[in-house]
């Protein structure tokens, strides 16, 4: 982690493109080599932030990820500016375009054939431990070689072991938020969508993630 102050990240900020930003301010910002910086405000004086950086998890996050051979940004720098509560963290962004974007581009067929590929992708994920919490089609992108990448990592724990069911089931409400995801996976292609998971997962897995799904399906 590299400590810089508020006249060191204007600098590094002129520039910049803003990509994201709230009414605080800027929140992810293209800098004028092409690098993305996120940035993370510190709401109150006292918060596990201060022990616990959410860039620092996000640079965490990506290692573990790369090691397991599941593609995210490379980080370049972990940045720390405690006169304006914040920290940051500085990435070389992924190619590609969200999967969301995809797959409202593609016609039913298509639509089925990615959405399996997502499925399985899913299930390689929590059968690697994954947690994602902020995983929804938003945050998944298809890359050029047609495989799939992660962003926004912050909000992501990697276990020694696959998911248990119940962390599986809970996935569930963070990957069905929106309305548009929830027609695609679950109306429209649902089976496609519970075979993909069906690759990368075991039976007794996937018979649970079917069962869950189908009870979060019955209850809304």
């Amino acid at each position: 982690m590299k400590r810089i102050d508020a006249k060191q990240l204007d600098a590094l900020l002129l520039g910049a493109k803003t990509i994201e930003e709230d009414g605080l301010g800027i929140k992810v910002a293209r800098l004028d080599n092409g690098d993305f910086l996120k940035l993370y405000r510190r709401k109150r004086l006292l918060s596990s932030d201060l022990w616990d950086l959410p860039a620092q998890r996000f640079a965490d996050n990506a290692r573990d990820l790369l090691n397991l051979g599941i593609t995210a940004p490379t980080v370049l720098d972990v940045l720390m500016i405690s006169e304006r509560r914040l920290s940051a963290v500085r990435y070389q962004p992924l190619p590609g375009d969200t999967l969301r974007n995809q797959l409202r581009q593609l016609d039913a067929g298509a639509r089925a054939a990615l959405v399996k590929q997502f499925g399985a992708f899913l299930g390689e994920l929590h059968q690697h431990g994954v947690y994602f919490r902020s995983l929804h089609l938003g945050n998944v992108l298809l890359l050029p070689d047609g495989g799939f990448g992660l962003i926004d990592l912050s909000d992501m724990k990697l276990e020694n072991r696959p998911l248990a069911p119940w962390k599986r089931r809970r996935n569930l409400q963070h990957i069905l938020r929106y309305a548009e995801d929830i027609d695609w996976l679950t109306q429209q292609h649902l089976d496609n969508w519970l075979a993909g998971y069906a690759v990368s997962a075991n039976q007794r897995n996937t018979e649970r993630f079917s069962r869950d799904l189908k009870k979060w399906l019955a209850a809304r």
